[in-house]
């Protein structure tokens, strides 16, 4: 069985590896992707920052719902509807609101990352 695997395993590397050397990637196409949610993928931060603000999860939830869904089916980008709803900007600054729609929060690892593979 050990042999079968490596052969697996070998043939799983070269594929990879091919299918890495012809990988093209074009970062305005992947913002433009992300923007195409209105901003949703931050909602998560936005739950976070709520209840860190003393609301319960159901309450953070339920804001946090409410303008996604608005967001959505307008098509208005989230950020806009929060500064807009006093649920929201009663308990998280403008700036702060702001903060939270930033990309550059995913990528604080990216270094370190990079760095524990060798790369």
């Amino acid at each position: 069985m050990f042999p079968d695997a490596t052969l697996v395993l070998d043939y799983m590397l070269n594929l990879f590896t091919g299918i890495m050397d012809r990988l093209r990637v074009y970062p305005e196409h992947m913002r433009e992707n992300l923007e195409r949610s209105y901003g949703l993928v931050f909602s998560q931060r936005v739950l976070l920052a709520l209840i860190e603000t003393g609301l319960s999860r159901q309450d953070a939830y339920a804001i946090v719902q409410r303008n996604a869904m608005r967001a959505w089916n307008e098509r208005v980008p989230f950020l806009d509807l929060l500064l807009a709803d006093p649920d929201v900007t009663s308990r998280i600054s403008e700036a702060e609101l702001r903060g939270l729609f930033d990309y550059g929060y995913y990528l604080k690892n990216i270094g370190a990352t990079f760095e524990r593979l060798g790369l």
